[in-house]
């Protein structure tokens, strides 16, 4: 049971906020009555017996553990049929991550201090007997207080070594870019794995980017790009301090956290006088950015049973003016050259159980290509508006299932044009009559989509009536991969989100109801994102992420949360969406290191069936019309992702039949991605960058003559979906 705020726990610690919300409890900012201190409280509800074990473990591991740069367990007890508790330091501040997001690139004196502070608890920490691993090294997991204190926080996956033991049951899990090659397999663990955690957080802090992933790198799938070259701003001792950490082989590394606090120290004349200081402090964030990184509020976590809370609200605000930036498009090839690489000597896969094993892979696509003049066949013609709402407050409750309603469809007006000619769809019948709405998409339809236009992702709403842009959510962390019901009135989306990316291991599912506001959270564990409504509401699709870099795909009931996974074996799968009649679904997988669209039933453990599949081709974010058209976004290994369409029934195609065509009607292709139909199947909204600068959110008619651009900002726009209405 989520604690009440003001009430009391353990007859001593008064309940003033909820800090975070995860999978198996709650974090809460509390008073501590009897020694009128500040504390925060880290909650676990019992989920299970290995994450009741894995919580006393890191209570254990604190509560004997002093050092400034890690925070002190105060207390730790169990109240009997409710949880486990631990009171801990509360550290006020910002993480890392938090201060990349904010100023960018950190400077390398900062970084320099950083990283000697986190080798001195490492040193700490890998000196104690037995010896403690953190094994979760990130920029998130580096505290950084209102007085330049640095912490290193989260021992949740923290491992005790026993003498030449090589494994304990610590819990097992990977960050793409910071864990250490040998994190990914059987191999033994050390405390050169969390110097290279620390290694790659350094080289994110300089460079404001992830370093190329460990277990990609030792399989010769990709090197480490040079500091130097992603911020020439850093010098070349530091650098050089940095990458040593990053080396593949262990014994390349440094061998203990004391060298590498000594090299980093050494690397720049500003640092070298605290060799030997006892406090190593930076710029203490500012305050704003303190009130920003510590919320009173979030949205929180509700099971069948759970009681109602309160949570955040989710403040409307107004952005009035708009610019163009350029982004730069992350590129990392590692999948590219492990798809070349396996090519050789594998024959057409076809019907399969997805029971393999396959590589990790949790990078961003590459989307490299030459931008081509593009000119859109229409154009909204007025200026978009950003509406603020009404402050609203959000209310967790028990009940996540949809009322499929008849909702009124608001009157339109169709325009014709002197000679309208019907859409021509491959694959299907020449229809005899024109669909209502060919030439532009009703006025009643909108459209959801996750934007950066407000500072952080959220996710917003736009209205084909007046052009409107109305910002949905407010929610800590981020929002984004909006999802609709049936009926339209409720709104499933994930957070944590800070940027567009296709992997979400720290997120959750949860549902915003469009009439009252409220917000609940979905009983779904950490990692869990892609969710897709059922044609009738009953079920909610999403895709998990899982231990060993890999991803499988689920349904959760929405009347009394319970969890089918759909896909057995350990496999790569997401991007999961409904056929019309919800007998099926559609995904993407990577079928040992191609990445192909497959079609299966609605149960769990069915066969999967391969339906888009050239191996020299990458597919995603594939989307079932009601007319039976699939779409998804595609593209050649080396180059940029288009609309690409099949008629479903291409499933099970021969060779000589199999045929997939280009959505769009213009030849000059450009990027196409996150395709979704609206109710009619006459119109897909996606998003586009045709000038490769800023990603914004376009609609195209389903025969690809027309094509409309609906969001023109200087942040970037994605995820688009749209609103459910009564079809005509």
């Amino acid at each position: 049971m989520t604690l009440e705020r003001d009430s009391i726990l353990n007859e001593r610690y008064k309940i003033l906020d909820i800090l975070g919300q995860g999978g198996m409890g709650a974090v809460y900012h509390a008073r501590d009555e009897n020694l009128g201190v500040e504390v925060a409280v880290k909650e676990n509800l019992f989920t299970s017996e290995e994450y009741s074990r894995q919580f006393r473990r890191e209570a254990t591991i604190l509560a004997n553990m002093r050092h400034p740069n890690l925070p002190r367990v105060i207390d730790h007890f169990e109240v009997p049929d409710q949880g486990q508790y631990m009171v801990m330091d509360f550290i006020e501040g910002e993480d890392l991550r938090q201060r990349m997001d904010r100023v960018g690139s950190l400077k390398d004196e900062e970084v320099i201090i950083i990283g000697a502070a986190i080798c001195d608890a490492l040193d700490y920490l890998h000196t104690r007997k037995p010896i403690i691993l953190h094994r979760d090294i990130k920029p998130g997991n580096i505290k950084i207080s209102p007085e330049g204190q640095v912490y290193l926080v989260d021992f949740g996956l923290a491992k005790i070594v026993q003498g030449t033991q090589v494994t304990t049951t610590g819990a097992r899990a990977m960050t793409p870019g910071y864990s250490s090659p040998e994190q990914y397999g059987t191999a033994r663990t050390d405390q050169r794995s969390d110097i290279y955690s620390l290694g790659a957080t350094l080289y994110a802090a300089l460079t404001n980017t992830i370093p190329e992933d460990g277990l990609a790198r030792a399989m010769e799938q990709a090197d480490l790009t040079p500091l130097r070259k992603r911020n020439p701003k850093v010098s070349r001792r530091v650098a050089s301090a940095v990458e040593k950490a990053l080396e593949v082989h262990p014994e390349d590394r440094y061998q203990d956290a004391l060298d590498f606090k000594n090299t980093l120290l050494q690397s720049s004349s500003g640092t070298r006088q605290l060799q030997h200081s006892e406090e190593l402090t930076i710029v203490p964030p500012p305050p704003e950015a303190i009130e920003n990184a510590n919320p009173a509020q979030q949205p929180q976590q509700v099971g069948v049973n759970s009681p109602q809370i309160s949570g955040v609200s989710n403040t409307r605000k107004r952005r009035l003016f708009w610019r163009r930036i350029r982004r730069t498009i992350l590129a990392l090839l590692s999948l590219l050259v492990f798809a070349a690489f396996i090519w050789t000597g594998m024959g057409m896969p076809g019907r399969e159980n997805l029971d393999g094993v396959i590589p990790a892979d949790w990078m961003e696509w590459a989307f490299q290509y030459t931008p081509t003049p593009f000119i859109a066949t229409e154009t909204p013609t007025t200026t978009p508006t950003d509406t603020p709402t009404p402050t609203n407050t959000v209310t967790a409750s028990p009940t996540l299932t949809p009322t499929l309603t008849n909702t009124p469809t608001p009157t339109m007006t169709a325009t014709v044009t002197p000679t309208p000619t019907p859409i021509r769809v491959p694959g299907l019948p020449t229809p005899t009559e024109l669909p209502i709405d060919y030439l532009e998409p009703f006025e009643a339809e909108q459209i959801a989509f996750a934007s950066v236009r407000s500072g952080s992702v959220q996710i917003w709403l736009y209205s084909f009536a007046d052009e409107a842009f109305e910002q949905l959510t407010d929610v800590p962390f981020g929002a984004c991969q909006p999802a609709w019901s049936p009926d339209g009135r409720l709104l499933a989306f994930i957070s944590p989100c800070v940027r567009n990316q296709r992997i979400y291991e720290d997120a959750f599912i949860f549902v915003l109801d469009m009439e009252t506001r409220e917000i609940v959270q979905l009983a779904v564990e950490e990692g869990s994102f892609d969710p897709a409504w059922s044609p009738d509401g009953s079920s909610m699709l999403f895709t998990k992420a899982e231990s060993g870099a890999r991803s499988g795909i689920y349904r959760i009931n929405t009347s009394d949360s319970s969890i089918d996974q759909m896909i057995l074996g350990q496999r790569l799968a997401f991007n999961p969406a409904w056929s019309p009649e919800g007998d099926r679904f559609v995904f993407a997988s990577n079928n040992a290191g191609y990445y192909f669209i497959y079609i299966m039933e609605n149960e769990p453990g069915g066969a999967a069936e391969l339906f888009a599949r050239n191996r020299d081709r990458v597919y995603v974010k594939p989307t079932w019309s009601v007319h039976n058209q699939i779409v998804f976004s595609e593209g050649p290994l080396d180059s940029f992702l288009s609309m690409w369409r099949m008629p479903a029934s291409m499933l099970g195609a021969t060779d000589f039949i199999y045929e997939e065509k280009l959505v769009s009607a213009d030849a000059n292709r450009v990027p196409e991605l996150d395709p979704d139909f609206n109710s009619t199947g006459h119109w897909i909204a996606y998003e586009s960058w045709p000038t490769g600068d800023n990603r914004d959110i376009y609609i195209m008619r389903e025969d690809g003559e027309v094509i409309i651009r609906i969001t023109d900002h200087s942040r970037e726009d994605f995820d688009p979906t749209w609103r459910p209405f009564p079809r005509p």
